[in-house]
């Protein structure tokens, strides 16, 4: 059994309609009738999911044969109303007796094995194993736990001091995103914020964090009378959110605080997408007066094009390229490079992810600016922070 997934189908009928959604579903299913074999079946689950029936299948060698086929001739634009449009597949493969010897069985594993394909970049397929069940039951555990997260209070701010290595004195930190779940227990961000990010519940989760790090700045300046930044990280769905915009105005004006203080870090995979919605908000964010840094520099594929076409003031050099510093030449230049690079181009630069005193003495040499890392500190939560005597 095949699931098959329309890759970004949404978007068709969001920017064209659904009138060329609907065309565009009829020439797909067309398509596939087509490929398939005389003794195979195709059918439309609903919306852009179809299912597809492949018999006498011996081994799994001869069903990614018709995979791969099917994956291959989607590669060819459709022509609708005299548009060209590209659509991929993400297909999940489930063999039957192996992978459930019942319809219900077979298809909730060849769905499981689609959203493998989907996380490995779509357009492609994944075949079905046992490890799946457990990922997606784990991931349906999350989601389900998330939904009610906010009302229990189950997240909450950790803050990592950032210093200037001109002084060693903090003069920021940033804020990151920490989950404790009564059933699940403590989860990393690497885990939820994917999820939070598929389902859209990190727009209400994001604007907590928002809300949270711009109160704890504003305590922490009233407290030390001197200024600090906070940084806080951007995900790609809060850019579609005018309430985004309209929250971030609102706490400025309400904690009376100065726009500068307040950095924005954003991944190269938000600036990858094109899209004229994450342009606008950025040129306003440029108008509120807040600062923008790209975070995990160097780790991406055009980040020199973006510093070049985006306003930036920061540049955060990825933990990767750090730990190798001062014995790995590779890294030693590469970092070495990247801060005279920003210095030219009037960017500060901040190193991540800084563990030992070879690695903040290699950095102080190639005159980066800031540094944040265990080195330092732990992030910390918010009485520690406000209570953090490194000044």
């Amino acid at each position: 059994v095949l699931f098959l997934d329309l890759d970004d189908f949404k978007k068709v009928n969001d920017s064209l309609g659904h009138e060329v959604g609907d065309k565009l579903l009829i020439e797909a299913s067309k398509r596939l009738s087509y490929a398939i074999r005389k003794e195979d079946t195709v059918g439309r689950l609903g919306g852009d999911e179809f299912i597809v029936i492949l018999h006498h299948i011996i081994d799994e060698a001869n069903a990614m044969d018709i995979v791969t086929h099917l994956l291959h001739i989607f590669t060819e634009p459709f022509h609708i109303d005299n548009r060209e449009l590209i659509l991929t597949l993400s297909i999940g493969i489930a063999i039957c007796p192996e992978n459930g010897k019942n319809a219900s069985d077979l298809l909730r594993n060849a769905d499981t094995a689609m959203y493998q394909a989907k996380a490995n970049g779509r357009n492609t397929y994944s075949f079905f194993t046992d490890e799946m069940n457990v990922i997606m039951l784990r991931r349906f555990e999350i989601e389900e736990q998330m939904h009610l997260a906010l009302e229990r209070n189950e997240f909450t701010l950790y803050f990592q001091p950032k210093i200037d290595l001109k002084n060693r004195k903090v003069m920021g930190a940033e804020a990151l995103l920490r989950w404790v779940n009564p059933k699940l227990g403590v989860l990393e961000p690497d885990e939820f914020i994917p999820i939070a990010e598929q389902t859209g519940l990190i727009v209400p989760i994001g604007e907590f964090a928002i809300n949270k790090a711009l109160e704890v700045l504003n305590k922490w300046q009233l407290r030390y009378a001197t200024t600090f930044t906070m940084a806080i990280n951007l995900s790609p769905r809060q850019f579609r959110h005018k309430s985004f915009l309209d929250t971030l105005k609102h706490n400025i004006s309400t904690l009376e605080l100065d726009p500068k203080l307040i950095e924005f870090e954003i991944t190269e995979g938000v600036l990858m997408m094109g899209k004229s919605y994450i342009d606008e908000a950025l040129n306003e964010l440029r108008e509120i007066g807040v600062k923008l840094s790209m975070d995990d520099f160097g780790t991406g594929y055009s980040s020199l094009s973006y510093l070049r076409h985006y306003a930036f003031d920061v540049i955060k050099i990825d933990q990767t390229f750090v730990k190798g510093l001062p014995h790995n030449k590779a890294d030693c230049d590469l970092v070495k490079a990247t801060i005279a690079m920003a210095n030219s181009l009037g960017l500060s630069v901040v190193a991540e992810g800084i563990e030992t005193l070879q690695q903040l003495t290699a950095l102080e040499k190639f005159s980066c600016d800031f540094a944040q890392g265990f080195y330092f500190s732990e992030p910390l939560s918010e009485y520690d922070l406000l209570a953090f005597d490194k000044f």
